[in-house]
């Protein structure tokens, strides 16, 4: 079976690196596992390995790529070479913090950054930032960066001076008359609300590269575990318990009473 030796193989790699106390949770037997088929939105048809046969997997949350956060419940990670930009969606939860220690960036530009703008970007000694956890308004978790280590949800953004504001709004427009293939429209208007709110940092909003991938489940089907189990065969027709056979006899016997009183009426009418 395909499916089979994919997950044990999957499976013995992923042993190699973890405790054998770990192996039940994290790389458990593949005799615990049930497969459905599913179809999503996009009209793709994959195989979903769950730990039992009770829950569809409509009804479950599924990672991301590569084991990635937790898409909300009935989605599964489909990715198409065809798949729509990146939206922008707002912030609406903080989670958890994390500190990232960076060394100094090199001297000469990245491949995507002129000179002039590496000049602003680049850090000439090595530095620490802060990341945040959030929750997007589509339900999917990414990362932003704080202003500042020191920095909190609960401070709000930090904001541009306005006459740096409208400088960088001049700049913007001419740049994108310039050269109109620079960003896509949906770029555009998201730096436009940007600069409107005074270009607030962190970002009220940001790209969600999960949403162009996140596919619902619309339809599933069983096909069985994953190693078929030797269950007993069910009898088609089981016994009934003592209670039900005891009302029977109860029934069976006043049914046979009254077929002898009316059989000896009627040998008493024909003795007559």
């Amino acid at each position: 079976m395909d499916v089979l030796r994919e997950y044990e193989k999957f499976n013995s790699d992923r042993r190699r690196g973890i405790s054998p106390v770990l192996w039940p949770f994290f790389a458990p037997d593949p005799d615990r596992y049930y497969r459905w088929r599913v179809q999503l939105d996009c009209d793709c048809i994959k195989e979903m390995l769950v730990p039992d046969d009770r829950t569809p997997p409509s009804e479950r949350q599924w990672r991301g790529l590569g084991g990635g956060e937790a898409l909300p419940q009935g989605q599964v990670y489909c990715q198409h070479d065809d798949s729509a930009d990146a939206p922008y969606r707002d912030i609406i939860e903080w989670g958890a913090r994390r500190e990232v220690s960076f060394p100094a960036d090199p001297v000469e530009p990245p491949e995507w950054a002129d000179a002039d703008v590496w000049a602003v970007l680049r850090h000439d000694g090595a530095h620490t930032s802060a990341f945040w956890k959030v929750t997007l308004a589509c339900g999917h978790v990414g990362e932003v960066v704080a202003p500042a280590l020191d920095w909190k949800p609960a401070d709000g953004p930090r904001l541009a001076e306005a006459a740096r504001v409208n400088q960088m709004i001049e700049e913007f427009e001419q740049v994108w008359v310039s050269d109109p293939t620079l960003h896509s429209e949906q770029q555009r208007e998201h730096t436009r609300r940007l600069l409107a709110a005074g270009w607030p940092r962190p970002r009220p909003e940001r790209s969600c590269h999960t949403c162009p991938h996140a596919r619902a489940i619309v339809a599933y089907q069983r096909v069985g575990w994953l190693i078929p189990r030797n269950e007993a065969p069910k009898p088609e027709n089981p016994p009934p318990d003592r209670a039900v056979l005891e009302r029977r006899l109860r029934r069976a016997e006043a049914e046979a009473e009254r077929l002898r009183v009316q059989l000896a009426s009627h040998e008493e009418r024909r003795d007559a």
